[in-house]
């Protein structure tokens, strides 16, 4: 994975077929902003270790075997603390919406419509 000199869009999701699609979708929606897509926790740090530009976005999946995405949002917190975040599930208990949303991640419900998640990053990237 090269270095980034920019801010990208951190996409993390452990179903590569859904890490295509939200690639794709941002692709359309937001053509300049690079996106970096992977699908583990671990390829997530990895990619942060390597620039030293915060994310742009951080859109993680709670659910991504061993480790979750709120682990990953809560260690990527130490280094980015402002860095906007977009946590998707589809069962997260209640505690896991209440600390997703007390790290400053908004939380999104899945499925959700493409539309309603491009909308999402826009407002957290503040691009309209």
């Amino acid at each position: 994975m090269p270095p980034h000199d920019a801010p990208f869009i951190l996409l993390v999701d452990d179903e590569r077929d859904l890490i295509e699609v939200l690639q794709d979708a941002l692709a359309l929606a937001l053509p300049d902003q690079p996106v970096v897509a992977v699908t583990t926790v671990e390829e997530a740090e990895e990619a942060v270790s390597r620039t030293a530009q915060a994310p742009s976005l951080v859109c993680v999946d709670h659910k991504l075997g061993e480790r979750s995405g709120l682990e990953l949002l809560e260690s990527l917190r130490t280094r980015f603390p402002d860095t906007p975040a977009i946590l998707l599930t589809g069962q997260a208990p209640a505690d896991v919406e209440a600390r997703a949303r007390a790290l400053g991640a908004q939380v999104l419900w899945k499925p959700i419509a493409l539309a309603r998640w491009i909308a999402a990053v826009r407002d957290r990237l503040g691009v309209t």
